[in-house]
């Protein structure tokens, strides 16, 4: 068997952009930890990349905003590395997937906010989804226009704008200490909230890519499907390393 090398990193079939500088808790189940995976990943902070690129994605004479270009940068870097595939660390970079993914030569999954179509063709024609966000007061349309849905179609957002436990730790805070409980107690009561006025919720997407460690307290309370960016990150994983079968027949 002949076995090639030429990477600096070898045995990641996913890498993982991160912000820089974020020190908050990130329990198994969070994009950031890397026990959250049944198989390596190569974790990459953007050094100085603080924030999400935020609309306008390029400067009047064309060219790409300095946090645009960063991420840019940091992928191409991840892909010399050797990694197979791409996945980002919060589900607002959707407004750049389209930007990363003709940047790079491998698969790139920025946010769960791509699965909504994907979600959409499982459920009835009228059954809506909701998207449970960090701050739905800054989760516009641009970001769901970026992969192709439609916020006014059959989306109901939940946000955790004032939730104190996940902005003690988010959303510019600094703290490094989070009492899970309270999260999820706050991801349930905003769930319940948005589901008591529209019965015709059908599925839960997590679009923060904190909230994968309580999906299934979403699951057991509401009895609904779940989806989060961690089954799109493993999704992508089997599709770089497709599984050998073995069986009896």
């Amino acid at each position: 068997m002949i076995v090639k090398g030429g990477f600096s990193y070898q045995g990641y079939s996913v890498g993982i952009l991160m912000f820089d500088k974020k020190r908050f808790p990130m329990p198994a189940g969070d994009v950031g930890n890397a026990t959250t995976y049944p198989f390596p990943v190569l974790l990459r902070q953007i050094p100085e990349l603080e924030d999400n690129p935020y609309p306008p994605l390029t400067h009047d004479d064309g060219t790409y905003t300095r946090e645009v270009q960063m991420c840019i940068e940091a992928a191409q870097e991840l892909e010399r590395d050797g990694v197979r595939a791409i996945a980002m660390c919060c589900g607002f970079f959707a407004l750049i997937q389209g930007v990363i993914a003709k940047s790079v030569n491998v698969p790139v999954m920025t946010s769960p906010l791509m699965m909504i179509p994907v979600i959409r063709q499982m459920l009835r024609p009228d059954q809506s989804i909701a998207v449970v966000t960090a701050a739905a007061g800054l989760l516009s349309s641009e970001f769901f226009a970026a992969v192709d849905v439609d916020l006014s179609d059959r989306i109901h957002l939940v946000g955790l704008d004032k939730s104190e436990a996940f902005n003690s730790i988010c959303m510019g805070a600094t703290g490094i200490v989070l009492e899970t409980d309270d999260l999820r107690d706050d991801i349930l009561s905003g769930i319940a909230a948005v589901r008591s006025r529209h019965a015709d919720i059908g599925a839960v997407l997590l679009e923060c890519t904190s909230l994968p460690p309580y999906a299934v307290d979403v699951r057991d309370a509401t009895g609904l499907p779940v989806f989060d960016f961690i089954s799109c990150v493993e999704w992508m994983h089997r599709a770089v390393v497709p599984k050998r079968y073995d069986g009896y027949i």
